[in-house]
């Protein structure tokens, strides 16, 4: 009869630590005792216990953070989670960084890569750029692509119409050197790099008002939860209260639809001025108001968020608010860097302001309207 085979230590401390995770005893995201204490614990060296770990972490059971310990993945039969995981690679050649966008068109995506890049320049970090498509799922895909690549950091620019996903919280919870661009979720301390969007808004409403326009209406697409499109729709409330003007709630729309904006225009017959929460809106809206009979700006003003290029050669050159995308990029990438060197400094936010530049879309409004049903929300 042949002797039985014995399991090895390492094993034995593999098997252990899958029971518990199975029983659920340790949770995803829970920590692990320490190397010591497991060593306490099985009467073993730190080699096999090391041993033990090693094999997790290949098969995605287990992550580390340096300096913090190990950490519970996800279960054997579960997903991979996104986590701040594996080994840290050590600081010799290049370093990779991902920068997540939702397109790679417009004026600001491309001016945010510039800034980027600029502050990059003299590290040993190189970039790696993914698109989104403005998809929360491609989004997590892509975040999840470079943590597998390496990426010893993350800029994410979040798709639109949404908060954070599950994993961009998660690694930002994790103490991973992540920073997000243009929105932030309200009551998490985050990395974020931002527009003045309450500011940017509401100049550019107050133009409006200083023209002689009362009867401003507010075009988004839906904002609830996303913080960059919440400011902006503060910042046209106050300039409309700080003037007078009562908020009219039938005068905002969620929609980017041009068959809803020509519909919401032609109900609005008395409006004569629209400010959208972005390019692409306040373009659809210019394109209506001339399909339902209204030219921009003799009888409706238009401004919105963000410039395109070429702007100023545009048929109606449009009145805008421009974000500097590249000292966005720029302090997003500093900031990076500076999360990299130490990913436990307190986070930080910072906004950087926004400009009002003055063109053809917008003008005092029809002669004989001017000041005419100003303090009202009728």
């Amino acid at each position: 009869m042949s002797a039985t085979k014995r399991t090895p230590l390492s094993e034995q401390v593999r098997a252990y630590v899958l029971d518990q995770i199975r029983a659920g005893k340790w949770r995803e995201g829970s920590r692990l005792p320490s190397e010591n204490q497991l060593c306490k614990q099985f009467d073993v060296s730190r080699i096999t216990i090391r041993g033990a770990m090693d094999k997790l972490v290949e098969e995605g059971i287990v992550y580390r953070i340096q300096g913090r310990g190990s950490f519970v993945s996800r279960a054997e039969e579960g997903g991979e989670p996104i986590r701040y995981a594996g080994r840290p690679a050590e600081n010799r050649g290049p370093q990779l960084v991902a920068v997540l966008i939702p397109r790679l068109r417009g004026l600001l995506m491309t001016r945010l890569v510039e800034g980027i890049e600029k502050a990059l320049e003299g590290s040993p970090c190189r970039i790696m750029l993914m698109t989104t498509g403005d998809s929360q799922k491609r989004e997590e895909e892509k975040l999840k692509e470079a943590l597998a690549a390496g990426a010893k950091g993350i800029i994410v620019y979040p798709s639109d119409g949404q908060t954070y996903n599950e994993a961009m919280l998660r690694l930002s919870l994790d103490r991973y050197p992540i920073v997000v661009i243009d929105r932030y979720l309200r009551g998490v301390e985050t990395n974020c790099v931002c527009s003045d969007h309450y500011a940017g808004a509401y100049e550019a409403t107050e133009h409006l008002l200083r023209l002689g326009h009362r009867r401003i209406a507010f075009v988004t697409s839906p904002y609830s939860g996303t913080t960059s499109l919440e400011e902006r729709l503060e910042g046209y409330r106050q300039a409309l209260n700080d003037y007078g003007v009562m908020f009219d709630r039938g005068r905002v729309i969620e929609s980017a639809e041009p068959e809803r904006l020509g519909a919401f225009l032609n109900e609005q017959a008395d409006l004569t001025a629209l400010f959208a929460a972005n390019e692409e809106i306040g373009l659809i809206a210019m394109r209506m108001a001339e399909a339902c009979g209204r030219s921009v700006p003799q009888h409706l003003s238009v401004i919105f968020f963000d410039d395109y290029d070429h702007s100023q050669y545009a048929r109606i050159p449009p009145t805008c608010v421009a974000q500097q995308g590249e000292e966005i990029g720029v302090q997003a990438g500093r900031r990076l860097l500076s999360l990299i060197g130490d990913p436990l400094q307190d986070r930080a936010m910072l906004r950087v302001p926004t400009k009002l530049i003055v063109r053809a879309s917008s003008a005092e409004p029809p002669d004989g309207i001017k000041d005419s049903g100003g303090d009202s929300g009728d």
